[in-house]
């Protein structure tokens, strides 16, 4: 009688475990965001320049599902629910691709994702430190960026070292409001950011290249 006694209370202790975590488990909520891209590819075969843009490197806060959240001035928030559908450095390589490749009409912008082409007569190298929102209603880019000529040396021999000469070095900081409360209204501004940082980087580079 006693051992059915004490199977009896283990089964009820299981069922009413069971119970509460069918009550607490919920959902999956999570919400994906992407750095959409409204540029076309465009296939320029005849190009006067070819420019090989690098991968975008950024800081490791960066380097992350969560979208990031400034909560004070040392302390950066990573959301649970609120994810990017994509790596954020390629992410921000895609978009400056396709941006560059519209404002520089005689130039061809190659993605570097797959290795460098022995065309490449310059390169492009972007790196972000900061890509997030703040609590103060901010949307937050800033880094470096660096533009260089690249010339393949005559001599093939393995080991031997690409000439390189550093032609525009240059920071940005941007940063604008955000119109609306959510992570969709700081996406959006990050995104439109992205497009202030191509317009500044085609600007310069047109002049250098006298495009």
């Amino acid at each position: 009688m006693k051992t059915k006694f004490i199977a009896y209370i283990s089964l009820l202790i299981s069922a009413l475990l069971l119970s509460g975590c069918s009550q607490t488990l919920q959902p999956d909520t999570s919400q994906f965001y992407l750095l959409t891209s409204d540029s076309q590819a465009n296939n320029k075969t005849n190009a006067i320049h070819v420019i090989g843009l690098r991968p975008v490197t950024v800081a490791s806060y960066i380097d992350n599902p969560g979208i990031a959240l400034q909560t004070s001035d040392n302390r950066i928030r990573i959301a649970n629910h609120h994810l990017w559908a994509e790596e954020p450095n390629l992410a921000i390589t895609r978009v400056l691709h396709g941006e560059l490749n519209n404002l520089l009409s005689n130039s061809r912008i190659d993605n570097g994702q797959l290795g460098r082409n022995e065309d490449w007569q310059y390169i492009l190298t972007t790196h972000v430190d900061q890509f997030h929102g703040t609590e103060k209603g901010l949307a937050v880019f800033s880094g470096y960026w660096r533009f260089e000529s690249s010339k393949i040396q005559n001599n093939q021999l393995e080991g031997i070292p690409q000439e390189s000469n550093v032609l525009i070095s240059a920071r940005f900081n941007l940063s604008s409001p955000i119109e609306k409360p959510g992570y969709t209204a700081l996406v959006s501004e990050l995104r439109k950011l992205l497009t202030q940082l191509s317009e500044q980087q085609a600007e310069q580079i047109a002049r250098e290249l006298n495009e």
